[in-house]
């Protein structure tokens, strides 16, 4: 993750794809509050390769001891120090080049963390929080695991968790638009093959669609997963329509799974967690698991259960 320090304040700036420096606070990513500085006096971009310092300003930058050409680009080089609008102004120095990264940052104490597409806060083993980013709109969700309440979160915006306050920190990466021939897979394209031991203690799920064989192995929430699917089923057997069937009160669920709310909520983000791995491009695994005012229902439409050998509940449908 590359970095600047800013020698005046001692605070570590951590670099955005394109990174600008200014007076105007609120149009530069790092405010330079000098007299002598532009409004909007330089960039720091990454072109894929390196970082280039570009001076856009009327007083002029310094790199080390050279004054930038305005509107030229500049190779950086770790330890090189920055100067904006007079060269004897205090530096910012170059403390990191690392291509750019998602973080987030905590405010109390500067610790970050690299950012994937699935995140559970404080940790994986006692989860609060969960951070995803979706396939589908590109935007980073934050979960609630003990309520199932969503929100998106945005380049600055903060949260508390297991008492920190997080940052998240975006470099925007600039993505050429590409002429997409193939209708990216959403998830209920694929049918859900769920097979379990005849004691119930062992749950396994398989995926399959044209052709694709995904094995996620045993795991303990495949068994929630595998629960709300055989509701849905059973509903559909007797007749409901396809926008009532499955639908489980959340209490309910999990008294007859002999866990806690809390507990069944972590199953389910772990769940959703692991396709996400297994499946980087599909969209929709947000809608793995529908809620509706308290209750909740697996949201595939096709699959099927087998105990032992025995094939016990199959549903083909289309998706709605």
């Amino acid at each position: 993750m590359a970095q600047m320090r800013d020698l005046r304040s001692g605070r570590v700036q951590p670099l955005r794809a394109h990174h600008t420096f200014g007076r105007l606070a609120d149009q530069v990513d790092s405010c330079v509050d000098l007299a002598a500085v532009s409004r909007i006096h330089a960039a720091i971009e990454w072109n894929g390769a390196a970082w280039l310092l570009r001076d856009l300003s009327r007083n002029g930058t310094w790199l080390d001891e050279e004054k930038l050409q305005t509107g030229e680009s500049y190779p950086l080089k770790i330890g090189q120090e920055i100067r904006f609008g007079s060269p004897q102004h205090k530096a910012w120095q170059v403390e990191d080049l690392e291509p750019p990264l998602d973080i987030l940052l905590a405010q109390e104490d500067g610790e970050t963390f690299a950012l994937e597409k699935y995140h559970f806060l404080p940790d994986d083993e006692s989860p609060e929080l969960a951070l995803s980013l979706s396939a589908e709109d590109g935007q980073w969700h934050l979960e609630d695991i003990s309520t199932g309440e969503s929100r998106v979160l945005r380049h600055g915006d903060s949260f508390h968790c297991h008492g920190k306050h997080w940052q998240l920190f975006l470099v925007e990466h600039l993505v050429a638009t590409e002429q997409m021939s193939f209708k990216p897979r959403h998830f209920a394209d694929y049918e859900f093959c769920f097979e379990t031991s005849l004691d119930e203690e062992n749950s396994r799920l398989n995926l399959s669609a044209d052709g694709e064989q995904v094995d996620l192995g045993e795991r303990s929430h495949h068994y929630v997963l595998l629960h709300l699917a055989r509701r849905r089923a059973e509903d559909a057997d007797s007749g409901l329509d396809v926008n009532s069937q499955g639908w489980v009160d959340t209490e309910l669920l999990a008294k007859e799974l002999g866990l806690d709310a809390g507990h069944l909520n972590i199953l389910i983000f772990r769940a959703r967690k692991q396709l996400a791995e297994a499946l980087p491009a599909v969209t929709g695994l947000n809608k793995l698991i529908q809620r509706m005012r308290g209750r909740l229902r697996f949201g595939g439409s096709c699959y099927s259960v087998c105990k032992g050998a025995e094939v016990t509940h199959r549903l083909t449908a289309k998706a709605e």
